[in-house]
């Protein structure tokens, strides 16, 4: 039996910090090839590459013309997929409820939605603390914001078609946390 495990969540919400403690639970990365990142155990992997940069997952796949989409993200849970059991896919482009996101969550047998928020207060923290005070680069609070709030809105809708849903919050739960409670679902699905 397979797995599929979308993280999502707005900017600044931790999911590049989960998917690199589930990396570190996992043994690391073994190898990188295809827009897939394979780990160490030998049972799981990541959607998107990792190695060499700061952020990575789904937002790192492209398509045929270079541009960073969700159009590839059916093909890239379906290789992972035939090397190992269990694949996460994490990134800010998984916000939404669509088609692209719907073929690749059911390449797999079981399927867990995990979406990550925080309180207003702490994203904005977070995001000047990314950018030395520059407001989080420039980013558009307001949108940060709405993002979260789709991720919520997409994250019922998961629940609606069958496809549980944690939802946890960042600012209360530290990385190994969210690990250890996103496993303990696992084993129950």
């Amino acid at each position: 039996m397979t797995t599929c495990v979308f993280i999502t969540g707005t900017n600044a919400v931790g999911k590049s910090s989960v998917a690199r403690a589930i990396m570190d639970r996992c043994g690391g990365i073994s190898a990188e090839r295809d827009m897939v990142t394979y780990l160490a155990d030998g049972v799981t992997c990541l959607a998107g590459r990792y190695l060499g940069c700061k952020y990575g997952g789904v937002d790192r796949i492209t398509n045929a013309k270079g541009s960073s989409c969700t159009s590839e993200l059916a093909n890239v849970v379906e290789r992972g997929l035939s090397e190992r059991k269990v694949i996460f896919c994490e990134g800010s482009f998984m916000n939404t409820f669509g088609l692209n996101l719907t073929n690749a969550m059911f390449k797999a047998d079981k399927h867990l939605i995990v979406m990550l928020y925080a309180d207003a207060r702490t994203l904005w923290d977070r995001l000047n603390g990314r950018s030395g005070g520059k407001n989080g680069k420039g980013r558009d609070f307001p949108k940060v914001m709405q993002r979260q709030k789709q991720c919520a809105i997409a994250a019922q809708k998961w629940h609606e078609i069958g496809v549980k849903v944690l939802q946890i919050n960042t600012a209360e739960n530290n990385s190994e946390q969210i690990v250890d409670t996103i496993y303990g679902a696992l084993a129950k699905l």
